[in-house]
């Protein structure tokens, strides 16, 4: 066929297509994210005959259909879902699943007799119900046993003296809405998933691009034959138990041979997982999946395997599939394993990154959990995996190494690790990127910003968290707590004395360098004054040796205390240097 071919259908159609399969939604299984109201104006729109958009489906050749015969296939609905979920929940009363995945009805009520300043439609509320010219749910119109002089009867009679003689014309709009024809536009199996965005965004009037991770997961859950459906399952349960455990209960009781299969077990864990530093998103699996154990970064090569594309044109392979839903089970199954993920976390909390506030971005992270997977594929030893992993992060930290283009950069990563071994392309990358010019002059010089969200300087608060450093002139409170606590900067060397020096700029007073995070009952001693002014109030706090060994621990120099116009750049430069310093002394003992 062509790249696609566009097809008028009738509203009723389409959802006798969905009920039999032959249109595959596999959105439905997951939480309905349209409100109410949206779903009322939708009926609303077709109440009136304005059109409702294209649907877009893709032939997926390879799945037959039972109660098709021999050319019976599935086309899957890729744009849509929300749409055709919605007439399913209003006209046939189908459930929808909320945000805990429990099923829930979405009723919309028609008030036949309204008037031209009144709504023809309303979201079921107690009030629709005590009214007796609305109709609570208009899916009662629909059914098959539905009669309208039975129902003519019954409404007269709850509204004695009302107008009736639009009654009937009103009734069959309504029920006349499954007559509306809609376009569906079906997409040809061969085509590639850039090819298809392409596509969806010329004929999508809003001009949205296709979220490719939504169409890689429709994908996997239409191919039941190789456990795909359980695939998805999977993802989208492990997701949501990280953040609702007690969502587990539910899972049983609502998809028990789910919860009975190898995929619901290895999900066992979560109902106790309590909070955790990681919640991936559905999209974040895929990816770390997709690098970890097909050593790849773009979704749309994971939809071309698994729908058996072997590269030749028009050419498909049934043992592609097969092999590339294996590894995708076998991938994911890896993702949610207890001893993985709490493995992988472990590692992090030993690193000094005990905290979401030190993680610089979820792909930084996503693309630490790959590496971390492609070594136990590897079967390196934990206690390496552990060690190794912590290097990883904050060697990508320091280093910016997924900056630019980080999926060519992680293609790379996986070539080489492939064929030299973790340890041995990790060391690779110290020996050309984290010498001693690095320590001594790069890295100090990247203390020097004014953004403290950049990822060297989040290294460091790792660094200071993995030595369980306290806060300047604390005894007591951990700067990594207060860190979490998102506890306000502190200027070392404040603004006004640092003003009074000659020094106005932000690139002095605002540089990392000069911050530092303090507990209330130090805030209360320091104050907004210079070192030499509030040095006698801190015998307050502890003795000179400990004062000593606070400065210390935060790699301050203890001339802090006769630092003056002449010495306030060579004491922030001397801090930069020894905030560098720490950082290699830390990623060596990882």
């Amino acid at each position: 066929m062509d790249n696609y071919k566009i097809t008028q259908y009738s509203v009723n159609s389409i959802l006798g297509f969905v009920e039999s399969s032959q249109i595959a939604i596999p959105e439905i299984q997951r939480p309905f994210v349209w409100k109410e109201k949206e779903v009322k104006d939708l009926i609303d729109s077709l109440y009136e005959g304005y059109p409702i958009g294209y649907l877009i489906v893709w032939q997926n050749s390879k799945v037959r259909l039972k109660g098709f015969g021999k050319g019976g296939t599935k086309k899957i609905l890729i744009d849509g879902q929300q749409r055709v979920t919605a007439l399913m929940a209003a006209l046939l009363g189908k459930d929808v699943l909320d945000d805990q995945y429990r099923a829930k009805k979405i009723r919309i009520a028609f008030n036949p007799l309204s008037g031209p300043e009144e709504e023809h439609f309303a979201v079921y509320s107690d009030a629709v119900e005590e009214d007796p010219r609305w109709i609570p749910d208009i899916s009662a119109l629909f059914r098959r046993d539905f009669s309208f002089r039975q129902f003519e009867k019954e409404y007269k009679d709850r509204n004695p003296g009302e107008d009736f003689s639009d009654l009937e014309q009103n009734i069959d709009t309504l029920k006349g809405i499954v007559k509306h024809q809609v376009g569906i536009v079906e997409l040809s199996f061969q085509l590639d998933i850039d090819v298809v965005s392409e596509i969806f965004i010329r004929i999508n009037l809003q001009g949205k691009p296709l979220n490719q991770e939504d169409f890689a997961m429709s994908k996997i859950s239409v191919n039941e034959e190789f456990d795909g459906d359980y695939i998805r399952n999977t993802i989208d349960y492990f997701c949501h138990l990280l953040k609702e455990p007690s969502f587990y209960d539910l899972m049983i009781q609502g998809d028990p041979d789910f919860a009975a299969s190898r995929y619901g077990q290895a999900l066992a864990w979560c109902k106790d997982a309590g909070s955790l530093l990681y919640n991936p998103s559905y999209a974040d699996v895929l990816k770390v999946v997709l690098i970890s154990s097909f050593g790849k970064t773009r979704v749309g090569d994971l939809v071309n395997l698994l729908s058996g594309k072997t590269g030749r044109r028009g050419q498909v392979s049934r043992q592609l599939t097969e092999e590339s839903f294996h590894k995708l089970a076998e991938g994911v199954l890896a993702f949610v394993s207890e001893k993985n993920f709490r493995g992988f976390l472990a590692a992090l909390d030993k690193a000094g990154y005990k905290t979401g506030r030190l993680i610089y971005s979820q792909s930084v992270l996503n693309n630490c959990y790959a590496m971390y997977l492609l070594m136990d594929r590897k079967g390196i030893a934990d206690k390496d995996k552990s060690s190794l992993i912590g290097k990883w992060m904050a060697m990508t930290l320091m280093t910016g190494h997924y900056q630019g283009s980080p999926d060519s950069v992680i293609a790379r990563d996986v070539e080489n690790i492939e064929r030299e071994g973790f340890a041995s392309y990790l060391a690779q990358i110290e020996s050309l990127r984290m010498g001693e010019d690095f320590f001594e002059s790069v890295l100090p010089d990247r203390f020097a910003t004014t953004t403290a969200r950049t990822a060297p300087f989040l290294a460091y608060m790792a660094a200071l968290a993995s030595d369980d450093v306290y806060a300047l002139y604390s005894k007591d409170r951990k700067l990594s707590d207060l860190y979490e606590a998102r506890t306000e900067s502190y200027q070392i060397l404040p603004k006004a004395f640092l003003a009074s020096c000659g020094f106005r700029t932000r690139e002095i007073y605002g540089q990392v360098a000069n911050i530092t995070y303090l507990p209330s009952e130090v805030k209360a001693v320091v104050k907004k004054k210079s070192p030499a002014q509030y040095r006698d109030d801190l015998d307050k706090l502890m003795d000179e040796k400990e004062i000593a060994a606070s400065l210390a621990s935060l790699d301050l120099d203890p001339a802090i205390f006769e630092v003056d116009e002449s010495s306030v750049e060579a004491f922030l430069s001397e801090r930069r240097k020894k905030m560098a310093m720490r950082l290699k002394s830390y990623y060596d003992s990882l």
